[in-house]
């Protein structure tokens, strides 16, 4: 064991040592065989930082997305010749390529120009009246109708339909505005009139209009922006206030509207109501429960065969679970995970405020999101149609999902650059050479004067 250890060296590269010269000479006719030399095992760790490790992370959960995407629409159906082509030119491929375009583009620019000189001014204020009308635009005509739920605005180009959720632009719109409302008003923030009810407004009244269609996004939208305040610096009685309500709110939210009373009541015993309010539940178990370990195989699912509602959408985890079994849950889990801690490490080393709120308010959403679809795809809570980050179909979930995280990378980016130019060189520190000793340098008596 001892000339094992020796044998291996931790760690750099792979190198060859030389070889010992032979003790008995070689004859002059005869050329010498060279002696066998060791082998030295040497490993090189990989070195990335956090916005590298948040874009590895981002391309692989997109990855996941396009893959099980694909798998979910290949139910049965006509015969498609061009399948090859059509896996790299569909709309889940460009949604992905544009995505990652946007988070790009955001990395390489610096976050702060979203400050803009006054809060009316900046670029999160626009965005967030931008949002305020999408969302009203979707309550009138204009609001498309899909599967039960009035959430998109669609566009029509001649036979080509674009179709745009704006519940997913006000979410990180009001991220930004937050951010950069604490950064304008600074300790006025702290006053209840001129710094928590202005605030207050916008954030009620965002969050109104999504929960008119969609309450699970509505309450995503709240708690993080409650979270957000906080770190601002308001008033804990001023939070406070606000639970009575949220609490009536809630009450007439769901328990005077018949489908979400429902889903409450049955979701702790589904097999109840298996064809009514507990088949999606019963469901999206039996996918795991067929999935094991290993899974049965990418594309081998049975559960989207018209069996599991929403497959490519709500629950595309339970795909997963099905397909690629315990390991490939947990896979996704892990991806998730180093998101989250790559964001928070971004948020904690950033030197201003508006960078650590942008960090912590895009990770904790995304984070937040994931965990409530896996709740729900696990019948941990009630059923609740809220998409799963970077991985179920939507193009507007993936593209401005993946444009904050592309923020996020740029905090960690702009604050590692700064950092690094604050720091002297080595070219710029004098340093003694090898081997020297000053002590022994110095002429005698320099000691004493």
């Amino acid at each position: 064991m001892a000339g094992f250890r020796n044998l291996i060296n931790w760690p750099t590269r792979v190198t060859w040592a030389k070889g010992r010269p032979d003790s008995a000479p070689a004859a002059t006719d005869i050329p010498a065989m060279p002696s066998p030399r060791r082998f030295s095992v040497q490993l090189s760790p990989v070195s990335l930082t956090y916005d590298q490790l948040m874009l590895a992370v981002c391309m692989a959960l997109l990855g996941v997305g396009l893959l099980m995407t694909q798998s979910a629409d290949a139910r049965i159906g006509h015969v498609v010749h061009d399948s090859f082509v059509r896996l790299f030119l569909n709309a889940e491929a460009v949604h992905a390529v544009l995505a990652m375009a946007l988070l790009v583009f955001l990395w390489r620019l610096d976050y702060r120009r979203f400050i803009g000189r006054s809060l009316t001014r900046s670029a999160p204020a626009a965005l967030v009246v931008i949002s305020l009308i999408c969302l009203a635009l979707v309550l009138t005509r204009l609001g498309t109708d899909i599967n039960g739920a009035k959430r998109w605005l669609m566009l029509r180009i001649g036979s080509h339909a674009l179709s745009f959720e704006p519940s997913e632009l006000a979410k990180w719109s009001l991220v930004l505005f937050i951010s950069a409302y604490a950064v304008h008003r600074g300790e006025q923030i702290r006053n209840f009139w001129k710094g928590f009810v202005p605030l207050m407004v916008v954030v009620g009244a965002t969050s109104a209009l999504i929960l008119k269609e969609d309450f699970g996004t509505a309450a995503l939208v709240a708690g993080i922006a409650v979270l957000l305040m906080l770190m601002c610096g308001c008033r804990w009685w001023h939070i406070a206030m606000l639970l009575p309500p949220a609490l009536v709110v809630l009450y007439f939210a769901v328990w005077h509207v018949p489908y979400r009373r429902e889903r409450l009541l049955i979701f702790m015993h589904p097999h109840l109501d298996p064809k009514g309010a507990g088949y999606n539940p019963i469901q999206s178990l039996l996918s795991f429960a067929s999935g094991g370990f290993w899974g049965r195989g990418l594309g081998d699912g049975i559960q989207k065969m018209g069996y599991l509602p929403e497959d490519n959408t709500d629950f595309i985890f339970s795909l997963i679970a099905e397909e690629l079994g315990f390991f490939g849950c947990m896979m996704v889990i892990v991806l998730y995970l180093t998101l989250l801690f790559s964001g928070w490490q971004a948020g904690r080393r950033s030197r201003d405020l508006f960078g650590k709120l942008i960090a912590f308010g895009c990770t904790a959403m995304i984070g937040l999101q994931a965990a409530m679809n896996i709740a729900v795809v696990t019948v941990t809570v009630p059923t609740k149609g809220i998409a799963l980050p970077l991985i179920s179909s939507g193009g507007t979930g993936w593209i401005l999902t993946a444009g904050a995280i592309g923020l996020v990378m740029s905090v960690e980016r702009v604050n590692r650059l700064e950092s690094s130019s604050h720091k002297p060189t080595e070219s710029s520190v004098h340093r003694p050479p090898l081997g020297l000793n000053l002590a022994e340098k110095e002429p005698a008596g320099a000691g004493a004067s």
